[in-house]
């Protein structure tokens, strides 16, 4: 089943942030073979609704949805869910609109990032970077 993956980022108005999640995308797709692309929910573009609908033109017949964040949030919970008609809600007012998929795609929602083991031996690379 030809499956893409959109990993949701939040953007930022600091344009130097921009690339960070194209580079984690990337690194992705090398190691998975899987399509992944990029989403926003605010500030840039594509939104990941775009990126949804991009996958979808291209006869794509599984979507999984990671959502690039720590914390289970109102983005988490509510906007994204929403906005992917996998749960009824208010559709937050970020400036398009609710997407709306075929019955012979499967939507995957993954669950955000959250605390990861490996995010501590990030953090300890980190400490060690800053020490030398």
């Amino acid at each position: 089943m030809k499956t893409g993956v959109v990993i949701i980022g939040h953007g930022s108005r600091v344009p130097e942030s921009r690339g960070i999640y194209e580079e984690i995308a990337r690194k992705a797709q090398e190691k998975s073979g899987l399509m992944v692309r990029v989403g926003y929910m605010k500030h840039w573009t594509p939104t990941f609704t775009e990126a949804v609908r991009g996958f979808l033109e291209e006869g794509v017949k599984r979507v999984i949805i990671v959502p690039l964040f720590l914390l289970p949030g109102l983005h988490v919970k509510e906007d994204i869910p929403v906005l992917l008609g996998l749960k009824e809600g208010e559709v937050p007012e970020f400036g398009y609109e609710k997407i709306s998929i075929p019955e012979d795609v499967e939507v995957i929602y993954a669950r955000h990032i959250g605390a990861d083991e490996r995010l501590a031996d990030v953090v300890l690379d980190r400490v060690g970077e800053a020490v030398k």
